[in-house]
């Protein structure tokens, strides 16, 4: 969301907009306000047409919003971090700081983007249809039943199973259920999106030579979901040699610690020559962890300041660090650290005490050691 124009938080979680929305609202509110609405409800202003068009517009975003709430809402209740919500050109993205740990779990967050959306069509067809149908009444009922279709619509597109769609977690939540295995149900749901993200640009192609950019519109999407889908593909034998795998397996245990007190220069002289470890618990006068330093923090000053720099004073405080479980997933944590401000997090056993580090280099040496 870093390129996103923020438009503040909702229920504590940060909404963000790509600048791509705001094109096509006013490409939406120029065609309802000078075709689709004249033609509809004749006798009108144009100031009235133009009024609707803004409007429905910006409940169709306003819609996509309730949609991305729907699953950050009840990612929440499962337990997992919101980073964010971005709303963009082909609709939008509840960025998870990790991935569901049961199928329970995944189905449920995907299914109820789709049922929100379905709601908002709904009661908007609803209110269409007992609007009066003359003056404003009826142009108001007409921009409501626009907007409801397009909801409805929005609702059964997203329910295709087909990674990276709604539908596609679905289909893999169900995989993964009678499987067992979440990297099967992820598998299957990037196949169907590759067929179904092809199938979509081979129909957008033969359509191009439409005037109603139907055609052009379906291509992108389908390109959309055929590249996001196998990259999901491309990422799937990673994802198969880690499952299963807790924290505990592949961090880097028992890492030198330093003493808040003691310069960067005496903490090197002290640190073993043969360690490997590339993060260093700093610890206060109080015994307790305060902070981390890294090997590459260290590396980014000159060596002629290590002398009068205290590792406290280089360290990343607590507040940027993301601590992890011993139990915890090991792909969760990476994802969760990965999200965060520093890309390396601190390992606690279920007491508390730190054990370890660990970061995505871990996750690449243990799959590199499965494969060998």
């Amino acid at each position: 969301m870093g390129r996103d124009i923020p438009l503040g938080r909702l229920a504590g979680i940060k909404i963000g907009m790509n600048v791509s929305v705001l094109l096509i609202a006013g490409f939406n509110a120029w065609v309802l306000a000078d075709n689709n609405f004249p033609i509809q409800v004749p006798g009108l202003t144009p100031v009235d047409y133009w009024v609707a068009g803004v409007t429905a517009a910006l409940a169709f975003f306003a819609s996509l919003l309730v949609h991305e709430m729907g699953h950050a809402l009840v990612a929440r209740h499962e337990g997992i971090g919101v980073s964010g919500i971005s709303l963009w050109l082909l609709g939008g993205v509840a960025r998870l700081e990790s991935s569901p740990r049961t199928p329970g779990a995944e189905f449920r967050i995907a299914v109820v983007g789709p049922l929100a959306s379905a709601a908002c069509g709904v009661a908007l067809v609803s209110a269409a249809y007992v609007l009066p149908d003359y003056g404003r009444w009826h142009l108001a009922g007409t921009a409501a039943e626009w907007l409801g279709v397009i909801n409805l619509i929005l609702a059964g597109f997203n329910l295709l199973p087909a990674a990276p769609l709604d539908g596609g977690s679905v289909l893999a939540a169900l995989i993964w259920s009678r499987s067992g295995r979440q990297s099967t149900g992820k598998i299957w749901a990037a196949r169907s999106g590759v067929a179904v993200g092809l199938a979509m640009v081979w129909w957008g192609l033969k359509d191009m030579g439409t005037n109603d950019g139907i055609g052009l519109w379906i291509l992108m999407v389908g390109a959309f979901i055929a590249m996001n889908a196998w990259q999901s593909l491309r990422a799937a034998p990673l994802f198969a040699l880690v499952e299963g795998v807790r924290v505990a397996d592949a961090m880097y245990a028992d890492p030198p610690t330093a003493r808040a007190s003691d310069t960067v220069a005496d903490f090197l002289r002290s640190l073993p020559r043969d360690t490997h470890h590339q993060s260093y618990p700093v610890i206060g006068d109080h015994g307790r962890v305060t902070g981390v330093l890294t090997a590459n923090a260290i590396r980014a000053v000159p060596s002629s300041q290590w002398e009068a720099l205290r590792t406290v004073e280089l360290a990343f405080p607590m507040e940027r660090i993301t601590v992890v479980r011993t139990d915890e997933p090991l792909l969760n944590a990476i994802q969760r650290i990965d999200g965060g401000d520093v890309r390396t997090g601190l390992v606690v056993d279920p007491g508390g005490r730190t054990v370890g580090t660990v970061d995505a280099r871990a996750l690449r040496d243990l799959a590199d050691a499965r494969r060998s």
